[in-house]
């Protein structure tokens, strides 16, 4: 009877274990995805498309961004190369369903919505996919800890001390990939690697996105945001990789909210 008893105690004090991390892992997940964000944000954006043989594509763009009632919008205005400059997106984060997304193809001169469906696809032709240019709701994927102590370098030798956390999201038919292992800073809660695999074959990696740079921004209201500098994302299958470096951000100066508009998106005038 006593080392039933003994077997029942471990077991729960096991279970217990595991729920604390579950857990923490969400909060975790929780804390990354909902860092404080200005009222409104501006900034150069350029985006680098490097081939396998080192050929390069320069793709610069406008970033502008606001919150309304605590929820997030964003435009990108794609100002080159000539195939894709005009080329407007914009993401409006919701609450109660799930997030709009709008583009404005020059080409056909028309704005549509982009589906729950194709946001697997790569934005503008570049290893970003249009999933991976907006933050993933906590709640979409169930996280599990794997480790608490992690020490990562980064392309471009910046060094992280992190989290790792396996998360599997809910619907798989909305993403690209099976699940992720996610690396979180612990200093500022930035994903500083994340590791995609292959829904085909789970234990192949497809593609990896790292954070090779951050600061610490004051705002023009004084207050102190983490702002992603450098990033990039490099396709293990084709050795195909993006780059992107933020450049002049500029945080709670304002921004006219015509920008956020479907006839900007159309015009490319926001007066």
């Amino acid at each position: 009877m006593k080392i039933n008893k003994r077997i029942a105690i471990a077991l729960s004090v096991i279970a217990l274990g595991t729920s604390l991390f579950a857990d923490e892992a969400y909060d975790i997940i929780k804390k990354s995805t909902t860092l404080d964000a200005p009222d409104t944000s501006s900034a150069k954006m350029m985006l680098y498309n490097i081939e396998k043989s080192g050929a390069k594509e320069e793709m610069p763009m406008m970033q502008y961004g606001r919150k309304v009632n605590g929820l997030k919008d964003t435009v990108f205005d794609i100002r080159g190369p000539a195939k894709s400059k005009d080329t407007r997106v914009l993401q409006q984060e919701r609450s109660a369903r799930e997030d709009d997304r709008w583009i404005y193809m020059p080409q056909l001169k028309q704005v549509r919505r982009i589906p729950m469906g194709e946001r697997y696809k790569q934005f503008v032709g570049c290893e970003f996919t249009y999933n991976d240019m907006a933050i993933r709701h906590v709640d979409d994927d169930k996280h599990e800890m794997l480790e608490t102590n992690v020490k990562i370098t980064v392309p471009g030798g910046r060094s992280y001390t992190c989290w790792k956390i396996k998360s599997v999201p809910l619907k798989k038919s909305e993403v690209e990939y099976s699940y992720r292992i996610q690396y979180i800073d612990k200093e500022t809660y930035l994903p500083a690697k994340i590791e995609y695999f292959d829904k085909k074959d789970q234990s192949k990696i497809m593609k990896v996105y790292t954070t090779e740079d951050w600061i610490y921004l004051t705002s023009k209201t004084g207050k102190k945001y983490v702002m992603r500098m450098k990033a990039r994302v490099v396709n293990e299958k084709t050795g195909r990789q993006t780059y992107l470096e933020i450049k002049d951000p500029v945080m709670d100066a304002g921004v006219s909210a015509a920008y956020f508009t479907q006839q900007y998106l159309s015009s490319g005038k926001a007066h």
